[in-house]
């Protein structure tokens, strides 16, 4: 039972380091609000979204991935 805790212990150490690790070398990180202040690009990702809730379900989690990145890649040249 101890090994079994100890190992769960490890594991989420491990995970845990790894999750603050990747997020160091992110585009943006959660506190960054640049984008907000582009109107063009919250016009883009509203439009996006907006013709995406005239969708099905199945359809719109893709739709607004592939929207959302065209919008990236126009205003900031990345996914």
């Amino acid at each position: 039972m101890t090994s079994r805790v100890a190992l769960f212990a490890l594991a989420a150490v491990i995970g845990f380091g790894s999750l603050v690790g990747s997020t160091s070398s992110s585009h943006a990180y959660t506190t960054d609000f640049r984008w907000a202040n582009n109107s063009g690009y919250v016009t883009c990702v509203r439009g996006v979204n907006q013709r995406a809730q005239a969708m099905r379900p199945q359809m719109r989690g893709a739709y607004v991935a592939d929207g959302t990145s065209g919008c990236n890649r126009i205003f900031y040249g990345h996914n």
